[in-house]
């Protein structure tokens, strides 16, 4: 067979060579077996009977990984005991039992179609991997409907792991330090708890593959580029020599990260910088410590209303607030209010479908518009700050007017509390995200109404440049060194200079190597991001000079295009710091 090459997308950097392992897929019936009314009592004891076998193998997962992992990676399988547990899920079975007189195995597929379509439906990435997790329990109880379980084997020699789609529970039985050499995928993103679990242990990893698995059976040799998102089937060996080099390179580089995540974040003429975490889940705030962050930039509250189909309390709220602030202690915590609503819809929450959602009821929008909501959010924020490490973020403000309403409902809820005699921190900060080209523009007025900014490059540069980089028509022109965003980004972070406040970046710019030293030039000194990018960014700008990323920038705001100023920066780089690109021993700051 010759080589065949397939692109994907990257979530877990390295390099994998080895022979595939395809495992056994599960498939929910599409055969609706009826039975009679006599039976159902039985069949719903057979259902409950399955749901605590199901229990009961959850707590043994969870406890293994924990084991084997630690605390930050056994989060799933608690959030999987909670979806079991879910009142809604558990009576929507039954209710199919019951009432379409029909097997378990047929309630338990209508039910994981529906959900499967609800997350499809949604356009936010993030959103859409959490089907995997209903998926996941519904796979499990839909097993143990069978008392004669086949014993699930773990892997007994080195392989790659090649799937349709690897669910976490099957991530967590899978996949080991030891064995798996590499995953790939034909389903998958980002931020996929299997993306989750193969960067913890290190494990490259390439998903969104489409049809890996037909192109591959047990023992093919294949190689995965978790680094660039390809997949190589049966290299010839000048390829496999090309890409062991390439592997060893990289195994080097990450050893030294490792060692850097613990230095002293400053550049080579001792300016200061602070890496901060964006994180999705409570549990990922010691894995962002070890990679080290120096506190939360950007905790995303949206994922509190996926555990569950009802709406969150105020309790439900709070206790993952405090749980985050505790454990991220004494460090900064970053808590976004609610930014959904248009394309990132959710069913509790009953959005209509509006006809241009990346530009309607959305982020602060709909907070505004949903105060009841949004009060129960401050109020648990609030609750959750008497560490006084809490700040609360405001996402896609366009215009003053929408701070003052904000902080008006702020003040109002502060009170409330202050009545009922509730602690919190009277001097919690308040923030604005600058998203938008608007609020960019406005950025010295906004900061006289709040105590800090944070730019999110990622929806900035999208309206900027009125490019959606998810369109693969149009995402060539998705350019973040685009000279009108860099002069947009750089004009926010002089006015947040001007008005002594502080200035965050929490989009992907923040992770990348080279947009990072461009960053810094302007006079941005926090950078948020996803906490396995953190010794990657602390290496890049340790290696630097501040004053010499400061002269870089000025040169590069004459320049006209996006691929000139990269050019430029590049090669100025490699002339005065040319450490950033190698490999090697971190390097240590020089004395001023």
């Amino acid at each position: 067979m010759d080589m065949t090459r397939l692109r994907g997308t990257a979530v877990s950097p390295g390099i994998a060579m080895g022979e595939v392992l395809l495992p056994r897929r599960v498939v929910f019936t599409s055969r609706k077996e009826l039975i009679v009314e006599a039976q159902v009592p039985d069949e719903l004891k057979r259902l409950h009977q399955a749901i605590g076998r199901t229990r009961d193998d959850l707590v043994k997962v969870k406890d293994n990984i924990r084991e084997k992992m630690g605390q930050e990676n056994a989060f799933i399988f608690e959030a999987h005991l909670l979806i079991l547990e879910d009142p809604s899920l558990v009576g929507g079975l039954e209710a199919i039992v019951r009432d379409d007189k029909a097997r378990a195995e047929w309630a338990l597929s209508k039910t994981n179609s529906r959900y499967e379509q609800l997350f499809e439906s949604l356009a936010d990435d993030y959103f859409r991997q959490r089907k995997s997790d209903v998926s996941d329990v519904l796979t499990r109880v839909y097993r143990n409907l069978e008392t004669r379980r086949e014993k699930e084997k773990t892997p007994q020699k080195e392989h790659i792991l090649v799937a349709h789609e690897l669910l976490p529970s099957e991530a967590a039985l899978r996949l080991t330090r030891e064995l798996t050499l590499g995953i790939a995928l034909d389903m998958g993103g980002q931020t996929s708890h299997t993306a989750i679990l193969a960067r913890s242990l290190g494990i490259p990893a390439v998903v969104g593959l489409r049809d890996i698995t037909r192109w591959v059976k047990d023992g093919d040799f294949i190689i995965v580029d978790g680094t660039d998102g390809e997949v190589i089937i049966d290299p010839p060996l000048a390829v496999r020599r090309e890409f062991q080099a390439k592997k060893d390179k990289y195994e080097n580089y990450g050893r030294e990260l490792q060692k850097t995540a613990k230095l002293k974040s400053e550049t080579l003429d001792r300016v200061r910088f602070v890496p901060q975490a964006n994180i999705e889940l409570p549990e990922e705030v010691s894995l962002a410590l070890s990679m080290g962050a120096e506190g939360v930039g950007l905790f995303r509250s949206e994922f509190i209303y996926l555990r569950r189909e009802s709406l969150p309390s105020e309790e439900d709220h709070f206790e993952i607030y405090s749980r985050i602030a505790r454990g991220a202690h004494p460090h900064p915590v970053t808590i976004r209010t609610l930014d959904i609503g248009g394309e990132k819809s959710l069913p509790q929450l009953n959005i209509e479908k509006e006809p241009n959602p990346a530009l309607g009821l959305r982020a602060v929008r709909f907070s505004l518009r949903n105060r009841d909501l949004f009060r129960i959010q401050l109020r648990a924020i609030l609750r959750s700050s008497v560490g006084k490490n809490v700040r609360v973020l405001i996402p896609m403000v366009t215009e003053v007017d929408e701070i003052v309403d904000v902080k008006d409902i702020f003040e109002d809820v502060k009170e409330e509390l202050r009545r009922k005699g509730e602690a919190f921190d009277e001097r919690i900060p308040l923030g604005v995200m600058i998203e938008v080209p608007a609020a960019a523009a406005l950025a010295d007025l906004m900061l006289k109404e709040v105590d800090f900014v944070s730019i999110g490059t990622n929806d900035l540069i999208q309206y900027c440049l009125a490019v959606d980089r998810s369109n693969e028509f149009v995402s060539y022109l998705y350019k973040p060194f685009h000279p009108a965003v860099l002069r947009l980004i750089r004009s926010v972070i002089q006015a947040a200079q001007r008005a002594e406040k502080d200035v965050v970046v929490c989009g992907e710019m923040a992770a990348d190597p080279l947009s990072a030293i461009v960053l810094l030039g302007f006079g941005l000194r926090t950078f948020s991001m996803n906490p396995i990018f953190i010794p990657r960014i602390k290496k890049a700008l340790r290696s630097v000079e501040c004053r010499t990323a400061e002269k870089i920038v000025e040169e590069t705001l004459k320049l006209r295009s996006a691929q000139e100023i990269e050019e430029y920066v590049i090669e100025e780089i490699l002339v005065r710091h040319p450490q950033v690109f190698l490999t090697g021993q971190p390097v240590e700051a020089k004395p001023k």
